[in-house]
């Protein structure tokens, strides 16, 4: 009996080694590995909003529109929205009051998909835009702007409001100041109706 009780034993033994030398022999299977985020070029980020200042802004070249812009693109000013359609009728219409704006990118900034602009604007108001005479002044202004862009486009901008001072720079009255955010309010609210000529009227 001893003898059989002594087999056991060992045929236990023997087989748990052989168990563990296999399991010492067979790969460990290696966990997939976490891939990077492709980064983003930031000369690729940065290339339509360069062609927003040079391009649009300042040479007024605005059939560039859907190269640099997504169609459904929303644009912030301060605590104002507006759709891509009127934003852009509001920089031509700035462009018609002061023919001779440029734009220029003073430093350009990119962070994944942000790019981030501080910029200049210099012109003279001797045209014809937003309904306001011309005063023939010079325009001086400096802010900041904010671009989120996505396989190239923007898709979402965000602004300082800027029309405070300008309207301070170019003689607009605290009284006309008003009149000119009431219209804005009334072309707004028929924008539903009339999209297109609201506007064509706003430049």
């Amino acid at each position: 009996m001893r003898n059989y009780k002594t087999l056991g034993l060992l045929a236990v033994i023997c087989g748990g080694l052989a168990l563990i030398s296999v399991a010492q022999r067979k790969p460990v299977q290696q966990q997939p590995s976490q891939r990077p985020m492709p980064i983003a070029n930031p000369r690729v980020q940065q290339e339509p909003v360069r062609q927003l200042f040079e391009e649009m802004f300042s040479a007024g070249r605005y059939e560039k529109e859907g190269q640099v812009f997504e169609k459904g693109c929303t644009v912030h000013f301060g605590n104002r929205t507006v759709p891509l359609q009127a934003a852009v009728a509001e920089g031509k219409g700035w462009r018609n009051a002061s023919p001779d704006l440029k734009m220029s990118i003073n430093q350009i900034t990119v962070k994944g998909e942000m790019v981030m602009v501080s910029w200049t604007a210099r012109g003279t108001h001797t045209g014809q835009g937003h309904g306001l005479k011309p005063s023939g002044k010079r325009i001086f202004m400096q802010g900041r702007s904010e671009f989120k862009v996505v396989n190239g486009k923007i898709v979402e901008a965000f602004n300082e409001e800027y029309r405070p001072e300008l309207f301070r720079q170019i003689g607009v009255s605290k009284t006309q100041a008003l009149m000119f955010f009431s219209t804005e309010r009334v072309l707004a609210a028929l924008d539903p109706i009339l999209p297109n000529r609201v506007y064509g009227i706003l430049q």
